[in-house]
């Protein structure tokens, strides 16, 4: 008998009333767990008592626990499990687990990323179209689904600060350092044999520079990732016969992870076989080097819109125009002489180095030389420390940073000043050579002296003047590349009328701190954000913003569209207007202008920024710069260069355009309504934010827990002991919301408890504890809207593939009407939502439907098999389908590789029959051949694994008496 009992069935264990909670064995021997009212929960042995059905079918209302059909926990119950089962489903869950605002062409970017059999795609969204959100969103949507315990992100040094900002504070997702200091404390704390990256729940953020290390390539290589992603992707391609060590690196953490996320808003330089690399990190069976690069094949692997191809439902675009214009500012006489002197000094020291072989020295010159051109401020800074530098007896080393520096590595902006002013100290001149060099170095700072402000500082004051007069309410971001530009401009401007209201980002601003100074440019009354490269990246200024000032132009152009990004992207309604300062008459300025008009007039053509600059990425201006420097060139040579350089390289660019390699995908109306389908599905998967809020309320207070209610919507909670082990977090009197708008509002002073909080977790779990009697199996409620009386069986259903991942999970609430026995989903899903009235049906009437509830549950049963069978079929038609193509991709890449490595094979016997020894190249493409052929079978195999549907076996939930009003 007790084999034939079911969990919720009421008996009697030795004459006493008691509820099943469940059968377990150990061993042959079966266990009969219970809850016993006045006794709480008890594990006995079956064969040591006496057991019987309850005369009353086992469901009297007084032999039951304190949840026992209660209306309340069997919706608890339900929300529970809707809960638990929501990380499976096919919606996107981020939605509501999020704390940003998120954009339709955001949801439709992770939408196509999680509909993919495996999560790998490069997204190539535009500069401001915000890459870093979607990968956010979906590294939440992996998380969700319990695929993201192992997470690496690989990002340029200079923007980890950014993405460890962002990750926490719009995903909750904490994100540690992997440095050089974490290496070593994790090495201490493990062992010094102990590979660190080897770890499970391990959430890390790492520099490319650091990671390209040749010490990690073994541990690396034991290493497997649930989810990567690598930003500025294109640093990692691979360019030229030799890979450097970054692609290396890129390429090892791509083929050791599951999901991969590649983000780069310039991913190609115009070369071909950088962007090959990038889909082949994706996918390396997916194209062989002999197989045309495709539309199709791009489609598969790559994401991209641009800021000219979203449009809004009336088919206008969403982002607004631009207005980038240059500001030629005259120099003094003195200032002329000062920059020609400096520029003479710079040719002298450079031209040394390079017969010296000493590129130091020469990378120090060029620091010289763009700091001419920033300001009287930066380069008078530079000659004393270059000038302190050279009158030390003792040269030590280069540190690490300035080395990497040197290399060019991206570093922090910190760091990146420190190995600056370390390099600025740099020379390999001895005796009267230094001697001279001293000497003209004191003459330019004599120079300099008599320079006390220079034209430029004075025109960009008056200029900002101007700006403040004409509207009062404007707002201005400046931009300089050098913190002692900044700190020299703000300077001279403390004693305008508007100092007080300048605010400061530069590297040395800390998280909170800029977060602040954000927020009170975007709202407050400021006025003024003076800013270097640090702000660059990472911040959001469009809603408050349209003007933008730059001291001076950077050397790479990319660098000046990242900061043309902080106010023109999605949510700026006005025209961007954008003022660049140079000093005219300059080589640079000249170049820059000739360079921007360039740019701009090949923008103009193909409709893309991104794909111009990622076409000028590796141009190398300053290169050809100091080299126009060093020979002494008139700077029209240079510009004929460059434009030479420029059209080889349009060309390439315009090729790629007309066969639709790279073109930007339009996201306009019917893109919108496509991704509003998925979001309106999507908030049922949880339920709304409304039903979340009466989940938590009414199961805190269930369990002990206080709420108070502050305002519309917030409300001062205080946790139940009994979830206190299950809580990182004391929640004794905290203010909560469930209201995304409202959590961003009160950033940082209101807990937002989305679905996957780790309070609403706790409450979850301990619903369904084994050992607590919370209830919620079966309930009973009265609804108005039914006709007749009948029971709904609550099911969970599931889907896996062939590979053990859940394909689907969902509640399928199948109420069976008692008197003609008939099933439907529908009704079930309306008594599962419907809030029961506040009244008890009749004694008999439960009773009757009590004695029925055997036949009932067949019906449902049939009812569930046939729309397990349909869902089944519909998910096998789909993934067969999917399966069929990806096995003929991998038959077409396996015959073009065949045939390329069968053709080496071929020429090389050839060549030995004419005399060669190609013994060895003969077998070394042999063995090329075997590892292809057992690489693409070991594909085939998991494709075919991932295209099997597995039905597992429906679970009873819970289920519900029903009775109309």
């Amino acid at each position: 008998m007790v084999e034939q009992l079911d969990p919720g069935e009421q008996i009697l264990l030795d004459g006493q009333p008691a509820e099943v909670i469940k059968v377990e064995h150990v061993g042959e021997m079966p266990f009969l767990r219970v809850y016993i009212e006045g006794e709480g929960v008890k594990s006995v042995g079956a064969e040591d008592v006496d057991v019987e059905r309850h005369p009353e079918n086992g469901e009297s209302e007084e032999a039951l626990g304190p949840g026992a059909l209660s209306a309340e926990r069997f919706d608890l119950r339900t929300q529970a499990m809707r809960f638990r089962l929501a990380h499976q489903r096919g919606q996107l869950l981020s939605i509501s687990n999020s704390l940003v605002r998120l954009e339709p062409y955001q949801l439709a970017c992770v939408n196509q990323v999680m509909q993919k059999l495996r999560q790998r795609a490069l997204i190539a969204d535009d500069v401001g179209l915000g890459k870093t959100i979607e990968a956010g969103l979906i590294l939440k949507e992996l998380d969700a689904r319990r695929r993201a315990d192992r997470v690496l992100f690989v990002v340029p040094a200079h923007l980890q600060k950014k993405w460890i900002r962002e990750m926490d504070r719009f995903f909750d997702i904490s994100l540690t350092k992997a440095d050089r200091a974490w290496v070593e404390g994790e090495k201490r704390r493990l062992g010094e044999e102990a590979n660190v990256w080897n770890q499970d729940e391990q959430r890390l953020i790492t520099s490319q520079a650091f990671l390209r290390q040749e010490k990690f390539e073994a541990p690396l290589e034991e290493t497997f990732w649930d989810v990567a992603v690598v930003d500025e992707a294109h640093k990692g391609s691979k360019k030229g016969d030799t890979p450097s060590k970054t692609a290396k690196r890129i390429e090892q953490v791509s083929g050791r992870s599951d999901a991969l996320l590649l983000l780069s808003a310039t991913p190609h330089t115009g070369k071909e076989q950088s962007f090959r690399s990038l889909v082949s990190y994706i996918d390396p069976l997916r194209v062989a080097e002999n197989q045309e690069l495709t539309r199709d094949i791009v489609d598969e692997v790559m994401i991209r819109r641009g800021k000219e191809t979203i449009f809004d439902d009336e088919g206008e675009r969403i982002f607004p125009n631009r207005d980038v214009q240059t500001v030629p500012v005259g120099m003094s006489l003195p200032e002329e002489d000062f920059y020609e002197a400096v520029t003479e000094y710079v040719r002298r020291i450079y031209n040394r180095s390079s017969m010296l072989n000493k590129p130091v020295v020469g990378f120090a010159m060029a620091l010289m030389q763009k700091r001419l051109v920033s300001s009287i401020g930066a380069i008078k800074a530079t000659l004393e420390r270059r000038l302190e530098g050279l009158l030390e007896e003792d040269m030590v080393e280069l540190t690490q940073e300035a080395r990497s520096y040197l290399e060019g590595e991206d570093l922090e902006e910190g760091d990146q000043i420190a190995a600056q002013k370390e390099l600025e100290r740099v020379t390999v001149a001895a005796d009267a050579a230094l001697h001279e060099e001293l000497e003209a170095l004191r003459h330019l700072l004599d120079m300099a002296e008599e320079i006390p402000v220079d034209s430029k500082a004075q025109k960009v004051r008056r200029f900002i003047e101007s700006l403040l007069e004409e509207d009062p309410n404007e707002k201005v971001l400046l931009f300089t590349e050098y913190r002692d530009t900044l700190d020299y401009f703000l300077g001279l401007c403390e004693e305008e009328p508007w100092y007080d209201e300048i605010m400061v980002i530069h590297g040395d601003v800390d998280k909170d701190d800029r977060t602040q100074i954000e927020d009170e440019f975007n709202y407050g009354e400021q006025r003024l954000l003076f800013a270097t490269d640090a702000a660059s990246e990472g911040i959001d200024l469009q809603k408050s913003c349209h003007v933008m000032i730059n001291y001076e132009l950077p050397w790479n152009p990319n660098r000046l569209e990242q900061r043309i990004g902080r106010i023109h992207r999605y949510g700026q309604e006005r025209e961007v207007k954008v003022w660049n300062f140079q000093f005219d008459g300059t080589r640079e300025a000249e170049i820059f202008e000739m360079l921007q008009n360039k740019v701009e007039n090949i923008r103009s053509r193909v409709g893309a920024t991104a794909d111009v600059l990622g076409m000028i990425e590796d141009l190398g201006v300053e290169d050809l710069i100091m080299r126009s420097i060093r020979d002494e060139e008139p700077p029209s040579a240079t510009q004929e260069e460059l434009e030479r350089e420029l059209e080889q390289r349009e060309q390439t660019l315009l090729d790629w355009y007309e066969r639709s390699l790279i073109d930007c995908s339009t996201f306009d109306a019917e893109s919108r309504r496509k991704i509003q389908e998925v979001v309106d599905d999507s908030e049922d998967v949880f339920g709304s934010a409304g039903d979340v809020q009466r989940f938590v309320i009414a199961g805190l207070r269930a369990m002990g827990g206080r709420v108070e209610q502050v305002s519309q919507h917030i409300f001062r909670v205080g946790a139940p002991e009994a979830l206190g082990a299950a809580l990182e977090h004391s929640f004794d009197d905290e203010q909560v919301t469930f209201d995304r708008d409202v959590a961003m509002q009160f950033e940082n002073k209101v807990t937002y408890l989305s679905p996957d909080h780790e309070l609403v977790t706790a409450l979850v779990e301990h619903i369904f504890e084994e050992d607590e009697d919370f209830g919620g199996r079966r309930g009973v409620k009265v609804l108005p809207f039914l006709d007749q009386p009948g029971i709904v069986f609550n099911y969970r259903i599931a889907f896996e593939d062939g590979a053990g991942e859940i394909l689907r999970e969902e509640l399928c609430p199948v109420y069976v009407d008692s008197p003609t026995q008939q099933a439907e989903r529908t009704l079930g899903q309306r008594v599962l939502d419907g809030k029961a009235l506040d009244t008890r049906p009749d004694r008999s009437a439960l009773q009757s439907l009590r004695d029925q509830r055997d036949v009932l549950k067949e019906s449902a049963e049939t009812y569930l098999s046939q729309t397990v069978q349909r869902i089944r079929s519909d998910l096998s038609e789909d993934r067969q389908r999917r399966t069929e193509r990806e096995l003929q991709r991998l038959d077409e890449y396996a015959a073009a590789e065949r045939s390329r490595l069968q053709s080496f094979i071929e020429e090389y016997q050839e060549q030995q029959e004419a005399g060669a020894d190609m013994e060895i190249a003969i077998r070394g493409q042999e063995k090329r051949l075997q590892n292809l052929e057992a690489r693409i079978q070991e594909r085939k195999a998991n494709v075919r694994d991932k295209g099997r549907v597995v039905s597992l076996a429906p679970e009873l939930v819970n289920w519900c008496y029903a009775f109309s009003a």
